[in-house]
């Protein structure tokens, strides 16, 4: 489901366009979250603006209907932190922290009651450079979803592969920075998570995406023939050991724990371009990842003509999932 964040100084204005248009979901309610409003909007909703983000919406209130929070104070009395639900169209993906693990099937009921869903799964976390999902049935055991997000179409299996729903705005804005005729490369595709939207919504001349996961990369294929794409070169194996140099006018580092991957993403680069750094960061060492990029260009010689950070979205308490993007020119 979808749904649009917005500054609540413009939240106003910005609700009685989407009134206007046609375009908001009157089922659900507009709620705050994070010091912004969420302004819920129909499916089939794509008009791109600066005013606001397009989210998906994990956690819709359903004006006759409880929402997850509700079910988690009326079951267990408090609402933790760590706990979350994740919707991809009828299947749920729900988080709990272990001291809640008791009330797993009573909460999976209870959710059946409150949304228009199929099947719900427990999630157990990620594993390996691969981050693959470990999920145990509650409810139900449908696990192959398709979603459309930003106009492109995402079909993979919930059981095998993992998908965020939080950096939507990070996709569509790499799309935005990616100029005519040029080479990207994406290191670690998965099922097409910045390659698809990229290649959608940019006028590149080419995309190598390349990925480790046998099943990321079949659903990698599947979505790159589900959106119609052309001029994508699919790879699968290993990046620090697949990826030419010399060739890229753009890097897309998508993995939150590829450090070791820096210099041979700088390799990868023709004599100038761009690398766009991910990492996960406690807020107390927050310029970790610039001093990290700026020292591998060090010591390859490489000058960096511009760098920035920005937060992509929080990732647990006090840690922050963060981007950089560093404009390099080799020797």
């Amino acid at each position: 489901m979808k749904a649009v964040r917005v500054r609540k100084e413009i939240a106003e204005k910005v609700r009685r366009e989407l009134e206007k248009m046609g375009v908001k979901d009157r089922k659900r309610r507009i709620r705050f979250e994070n010091g912004c409003v969420i302004i819920p909007v129909n499916d089939d909703f794509e008009l791109v603006s600066g005013e606001y983000e397009i989210i998906e919406d994990r956690n819709p209130m359903f004006r006759d209907r409880k929402n997850f929070r509700e079910i988690l104070e009326n079951i267990a009395g408090f609402y933790p932190k760590n706990a979350d639900l994740k919707i991809f169209g009828d299947v749920g993906i729900m988080k709990l922290p272990q001291s809640l693990f008791q009330y797993r099937n009573k909460i999976a009921h209870e959710i059946l009651k409150n949304y228009r869903l199929n099947s719900i799964w427990l999630d157990r976390g990620r594993h390996g450079m691969e981050r693959k999902p470990e999920i145990t049935p509650l409810i139900g055991n449908k696990s192959l979803v398709e979603i459309k997000e930003n106009g492109c179409i995402f079909r993979f299996d919930l059981r095998k592969v993992m998908f965020s729903q939080g950096n939507q705005f990070e996709k569509m804005r790499i799309a935005g920075l990616v100029e005519r005729d040029e080479i990207v490369l994406d290191m670690f595709a998965g099922i097409g998570y910045f390659t698809v939207p990229l290649m959608k919504h940019s006028k590149a001349k080419k995309c190598y995406a390349i990925e480790l996961n046998p099943d990321s990369y079949g659903f990698l294929l599947e979505n790159i023939r589900l959106n119609g794409l052309k001029n994508v070169i699919p790879v699968m194996g290993d990046s620090m050991h697949l990826t030419p140099e010399n060739f890229a006018d753009r890097v897309i580092m998508g993995h939150i724990r590829c450090e070791k991957f820096l210099g041979v993403a700088i390799d990868a680069l023709n004599e100038e371009g761009w690398v766009h750094y991910h990492e996960t960061t406690p807020e107390k060492i927050i310029e970790r990842p610039l001093k990290r990029v700026k020292r591998q260009a060090e010591s390859m010689n490489a000058k960096i003509l511009e760098i920035s950070m920005r937060k992509v979205k929080n990732y647990s308490p006090g840690v922050y999932h963060v981007v950089v993007d560093a404009r390099i020119r080799k020797n």
